[in-house]
């Protein structure tokens, strides 16, 4: 966890630097209530000891907007220590990952407030494409909301999590299957339906690697050792069908960026693809 939490160091410093002081409230917020959590849960200093619960309590951090409202983050990361996590019987026994449970509870229940607006253009990239009718790609790409490879500020923020998920793959942490087939998942389809940029495409394969929360999904979330499967072939089909369902509900749904909501419905296939699969354990 001690690695993790440098990986995620480039990262959350640019969502502090991006986000000002509302960002570092949301930061500290959401950690502050993580350890308080599980400390009420277990009733216990020890078990925060080995830092999962600060590493909780910074990716949902991550997840929401800096605008966010401090008491929401306090009750995502509530649900997720309490619920997500400690109702599964605590730390590996969870069956959905703790963050992305506690960030859907709060998307699903204050849509206004977790909903993300950039500053300049008053939506994000992934918003104005879900949304844009009969635009091209080259048209729409002339606003202030897409950068120059991906998303404005996002796709400096996905760079960031990408330099710090490859430290953790160059320390042995993880292993490069999830990540690889999560970004092969979204990039085919967004390969496959492109069309050249026409209105019927959801941008290329390089801006969905570097809008939204990809890169963070990929190397930090989905690999979770406890909501993952344990084999190397499971792996491969669980990272693949999130790529896949993260980049369908981009396209086809209400929500702009689908990777909490495909981690969690993957989550719940985990034994059916550990059973076909076999239960081996593998190492980075």
């Amino acid at each position: 966890m001690v690695h993790v939490l440098i990986a995620l160091l480039p990262g959350i410093s640019l969502y502090c630097w991006y986000g000002g002081v509302n960002a570092l409230v949301l930061v500290l917020c959401a950690v502050a209530t993580a350890l308080l959590s599980e400390i009420a849960c277990t009733r216990s200093l020890r078990d925060i000891a080995d830092m999962s619960t600060v590493v909780t309590g910074l990716l949902l951090a991550v997840c929401l907007p800096a605008t966010t409202p401090w008491y929401v983050a306090v009750i995502a990361v509530v649900f997720a220590i309490g619920l997500a996590k400690h109702a599964f019987g605590g730390l590996g026994k969870n069956v959905f990952n703790p963050a992305m449970a506690g960030y859907v509870v709060v998307l699903v229940a204050y849509p206004v407030l977790v909903v993300e607006y950039d500053a300049r253009s008053g939506a994000t990239a992934l918003e104005l494409l879900a949304h844009r009718s009969a635009t091209t790609i080259e048209e729409i790409s002339q606003s202030n909301a897409f950068g120059l490879f991906g998303a404005t500020q996002h796709e400096w923020l996905n760079v960031a999590f990408l330099l710090g998920g490859s430290y953790l793959v160059a320390v042995r942490v993880i292993a490069l299957t999830i990540p690889i087939g999560v970004l092969v998942g979204i990039g085919v389809l967004a390969f496959l339906y492109d069309g050249g940029g026409s209105s019927l495409s959801h941008g290329s394969p390089l801006f969905n690697w570097f809008a939204g929360g990809t890169m963070l999904a990929a190397f930090f979330i989905a690999t979770d050792p406890a909501t993952s499967p344990s084999s190397r072939r499971g792996q491969l089909i669980y990272a693949l069908c999130i790529g896949i369902l993260a980049w369908l509900i981009r396209k086809y749904a209400s929500w702009p960026d689908g990777f909490a909501f495909a981690v969690l419905l993957m989550n719940c296939f985990v034994p059916l693809l550990d059973r076909a699969n076999g239960p081996r354990q593998v190492t980075a």
